[in-house]
């Protein structure tokens, strides 16, 4: 016979998971996450949305998180693109729509603020249809929201804003209302004729119409009663005053009695309608308030997310990350604290997974662990947390934490014996999906038994992948978790200069409790501190010792790393600009080429202008006492020389220059300026060819140059660097007023610029141009920045180049 499960196992399984629920609820109170609940609370509009917020507990599934963190980011965005969408209008009346549903009858005050409600839901929802795009979540929370505008309207067409029946609520309440003005008008006429009759008898104590009873009557002295007959309904106390309906009135008051009971009777009517209305849409009010107040707690989160800066996770790359176990915090900041707080860094995993934290007391250990849980338990709540970008954070099945002293008198339990009792407890339901946070492991007993204790515990929890983070003053625990490649230690230190806490952790370095030194900070006599540094024991120094060595030699090696971390960013970023240089010139060599042949056929023709004019010129100075083929001579020289600067343009773009024939150290004239160097460094990937001409080095396309003869000596300094027509660079640059050094380094530049300037001046140029091209705007830069309050220049400015870019700078001089 098959034997049924006991009923104490299902028993014992419920108990096991209300414990845990116990211990999770018990952890997230001592990392402080009921602040963060009522400052939640605070950005909620109504209390519904609040009493969410306060009884809020983080999720400890990944897919639901993801959900929760996708809600808080569109709200993040809709709060911050659409400024007006609010919910303020909610509330909750709830008692109300229990009423209703039960047959009762509502007030016209209470029917106003289920319109209101009504319309505020139709605005989210409305607001929400129009960003349906960006806001796909919040959309499917606002769809959750039924649509009773119908309601709304039906209530608002009937009862108006001070909470009154409206005259157009029946088709007949305007006209009893009509009669109930008139008849009112009536009696109150007739009743201030009575007392305008008998004031001068001095028979009306006041003249006053007063309501008793719903009956209108004047005030007559007791003594004067006869003299207006009529029905007694009430006497002051006094005695002197009686409040009588005269005879002469009560047809009229019964009148207006009546009409304002037909009056009331078609008010019921409108009001019983409409509470019959609300009563039967009661689950679906009741459902709407419960959508919106779910909605409205999501926007308070997103509120409070930005008002904490807080990290957004909609990223792929992060939102991937948090599928692994690793933390990685950076600048993160305790909600309390706030900016007023040191920002912590920290970084743990994914092969090791126990942090050993030490330090002074009072130095920041407690704060840093409690912020990592708090931090956890926002994430998984879908608060965005206060942090820097590239800060992740996995998912938890559990945040466990035992911090601070727990000790209770009452149930006579120590400091020491309810931090195991926790620890057990903890240890029972954590998993290596959990994080866990201790505080002083092995405290409040034998130092020596409380390491042994501490450092079994550490062994456990890092043989079963537990991520936790530990707060220690044992030396022995941080030697152990210098020596396990499952641990690490991080510290938090002391000032030197004034031993006050820094309260910046500090990765990889083991730390001391300073005792000592805080002892002595604090005012503790000298000799009592000198005496109790006899006492340490001779271990206890050299294992202090070690820890600073370690300490020091860690410092050095992170000084050293940073200063190599800066060369290798300085050396990328050279490296980078130097791609980035050679990119460009691969991507538009031939646009470069274009416009230098473009330019040179200008210049080409303009020669071909001036070669006219002195041929017409030489057949006039024939007559002229200079010899006639002495000036044809020098005319056909200069000819010569002029043909020379020009490119051919169909060799440049149809034949091809042998790259292969170029070497460093070769000998080489650049086509157009005639400058003869030799070639120190050569690019065929580039094409490009450092040339040394002089004192002076160029970059120049190896398509612009021409092996010369090997007698030149680019080094000697007897002779300055020459042109084929035997004048030096600056003496070309004179007979123009346009200078060209595309592919030059800045400073020889600078120093031809200085010399173009000068001899500009000189020859009577009022206007001149430099032509550095565009490439990376290096070049451009130093030309402009040296123009800039130079003496000789009036001012300057950019002069677009023949493909309209600002590849040249005109100069207008003084």
């Amino acid at each position: 016979m098959r034997q049924k499960p006991l009923a104490i196992n299902r028993s014992t399984k419920s108990d096991q998971s209300f414990r845990k629920t116990q211990i999770l609820s018990k952890s997230l109170d001592l990392v402080d996450y009921d602040f963060v609940k009522q400052k939640l609370a605070d950005f909620c509009t109504f209390s519904g949305s609040r009493k969410i917020a306060n009884e809020m507990v983080p999720s400890y599934s990944q897919s639901t998180v993801s959900q929760l963190q996708i809600e808080t980011e569109e709200g993040v965005r809709l709060v911050s693109n659409a400024g007006s969408f609010s919910l303020a209008g909610i509330k909750d009346h709830g008692d109300s729509i229990k009423i209703a549903g039960l047959g009762g009858i509502l007030t016209g005050q209470e029917f106003l603020i289920i319109a209101n409600t009504i319309e505020a839901l139709s605005n989210a929802r409305g607001t929400l249809v129009e960003h349906q795009e960006e806001l796909p979540v919040l959309l499917e929370l606002a769809r959750e929201i039924p649509d009773l505008s119908y309601l709304a309207y039906s209530i608002t067409s009937k009862i108006a804003g001070n909470g009154q029946v409206l005259d157009s609520a029946t088709p007949n309440l305007g006209n009893i209302r009509r009669q109930v003005r008139e008849s009112y008008s009536r009696v109150t006429g007739a009743l201030e004729s009575i007392i305008s009759e008998s004031e001068t008898s001095g028979t009306i104590q006041d003249d006053v119409i007063s309501v008793r009873g719903d009956r209108l009557v004047v005030q007559v002295k007791s003594n004067m009663r006869s003299r207006v007959p009529g029905i007694v309904h009430d006497a002051s106390n006094t005695g002197m005053t009686l409040f009588i309906e005269p005879f002469k009135t009560v047809g009229l008051c019964n009148s207006w009695r009546e009409f304002t009971l037909e009056e009331e009777r078609e008010v019921q009517k409108v009001l019983q309608d409409l509470s019959s209305q609300v009563g039967v849409l009661s689950d679906e009010i009741n459902s709407a308030i419960t959508s919106a107040a779910n909605l409205d707690f999501v926007i308070a989160k997103s509120k409070y997310s930005i008002s904490l800066n807080g990290l957004e996770t909609n990223d792929e790359v992060t939102r991937d990350s948090r599928q692994k176990e690793a933390i990685n915090l950076i600048d993160a900041r305790h909600p309390i604290l706030g900016k007023d707080g040191v920002p912590l860094s920290l970084q743990m995993g994914p092969n090791w997974t126990v942090l050993v934290i030490t330090g002074p007391n009072t130095g920041g250990k407690t704060v840093a662990i409690k912020t990592v849980g708090l931090l956890a338990a926002m994430n998984q709540s879908g608060i965005q947390i206060p942090a820097a970008v590239g800060s992740e954070l996995p998912i938890f099945d559990g945040i466990y934490a035992d911090i601070g002293d727990q000790q209770s008198i009452t149930n006579s339990v120590s400091t020491f014996s309810s931090h195991i009792k926790n620890l057990n407890d903890i240890l029972d339901n954590c998993s290596s999906h959990s994080l866990l946070l201790l505080d002083e492991v092995g405290s409040s007993t034998d130092p020596e038994e409380g390491s042994a204790i501490a450092k079994a515990v550490l062994e456990y929890l890092a043989e079963n992948k537990i991520q936790t983070l530990i707060t220690t003053h044992h030396n022995t625990v941080t030697l152990m978790a210098e020596s396990d490649d499952r641990m690490r230690n991080a510290s938090f230190q002391l000032d030197p200069k004034d031993l006050k806490p820094t309260y910046k952790m500090v990765l990889g370095l083991p730390g001391q409790s300073y005792a000592m030194a805080v002892a002595t900070r604090l005012g503790l006599k000298d000799e009592i501190v000198k005496k109790a540094d006899k006492y340490l024991s001779a271990e206890f120094k050299e294992i202090s010792d070690w820890i600073t060595r370690v300490t020091d030699e860690k410092n050095r090696i992170s000084e050293t790393m940073g200063e190599i971390e800066s060369q290798y960013k300085e050396v990328e970023s050279i490296r980078s600009q130097l791609n980035e240089q050679i990119d460009y010139l691969i991507q538009n060599r031939q646009r470069i080429l274009d416009s230098i042949h473009h330019t040179a056929e200008e210049k080409y023709k303009d020669i071909e202008t001036l070669l006219k004019k002195a041929q017409m010129a030489y057949s006039w100075v024939k007559h002229t006492q200079e010899s006639p083929d002495s000036i044809k001579q020098n005319i056909d020289k200069t000819e010569k020389e002029f043909e020379s600067l020009r490119i051919d343009k169909l060799e440049s773009t149809t034949q091809k220059p042998n790259y292969e024939e170029f070497h460093t150290g070769d000998t080489v004239t650049v086509r157009g300026l005639n400058l003869t160097g030799v070639i120190t460094k050569y690019n065929q990937l580039t094409q490009i060819a450092e040339l040394k001409i002089g004192n002076l080095r160029m970059d120049v396309d190896i398509s612009r140059l021409n092996k010369d003869t090997p007698e030149y000596n680019p080094d000697s300094s007897t002779e300055p660097t020459r042109l084929s027509h035997n004048t030096t660079l600056i003496e070309q640059m004179s007979y123009s007023n346009k200078i060209d050094i595309r592919g030059m380094r800045a400073e020889p530049s600078l120093q031809i610029m200085e010399n173009f300037l000068d001899e500009s001046l000189k020859n009577g140029l009022s206007k001149v141009f430099i032509v550095h091209g565009k490439g990376t705007g290096a070049l451009r830069k130093a030309i402009r920045e040296s123009l800039e309050g130079h003496p000789l220049v009036n001012s300057f400015g950019s002069e677009p180049d023949a493909l309209g870019e600002d590849g040249a700078t005109y100069v207008v001089l003084n």
